[in-house]
C-alpha cells in the first residue's frame, strides 16, 4: 500500500519565481599559494533573484490521498509531518521551487524548508 493513502499531498498555489534582476558586486578574498605566500583576488558575485525573491508558500492548500494518488507520481519524494493526528505530506519538487511552506499542523505553527 502506497504511503500516499496514508498522507495527504499538498497542492500548492501556482509558483511563479519573481523576476530576475541582474546585479553583480565585487569582493576581495585571500587566497594563498603552495609556498604558503597569501594574496588577495578580486571576485565577481552575480546575484539573479533579488533578496526574497523566491516567495514562500504561506496558505497552502491540500488534496486527498485518493486524489494524490491520481496527481503524483508513486515514487515522488515528500516531506511528511504529523502533529497530534493532523498529517500533512509537502512534494519535494513543488518545495525546490518555493524552498519554504509556513503551515499550521495540530495547531502547532510551522516552517517546512527544502
Amino acid at each position: 500500500m502506497s504511503i500516499k493513502r496514508f498522507l495527504i499531498l499538498g497542492i500548492f498555489s501556482i509558483f511563479l519565481l519573481t523576476a530576475c534582476t541582474g546585479g553583480s558586486e565585487t569582493i576581495t578574498v585571500p587566497i594563498s599559494d603552495a609556498a604558503g605566500d597569501t594574496a588577495e583576488r578580486e571576485l565577481s558575485m552575480v546575484t539573479l533573484l533579488p533578496r526574497d525573491g523566491i516567495p514562500a508558500i504561506n496558505d497552502p492548500s491540500f488534496v486527498s490521498a485518493e486524489d494524490a494518488d491520481l496527481q503524483y507520481e508513486q515514487d515522488e519524494l515528500i516531506i511528511g509531518v504529523n502533529f497530534d493526528g493532523d498529517t500533512r505530506a509537502y512534494s519535494i519538487p513543488i518545495l525546490s521551487s518555493h524552498e519554504i511552506v509556513n503551515d499550521t499542523v495540530g495547531g502547532q505553527k510551522i516552517a517546512v524548508t527544502w
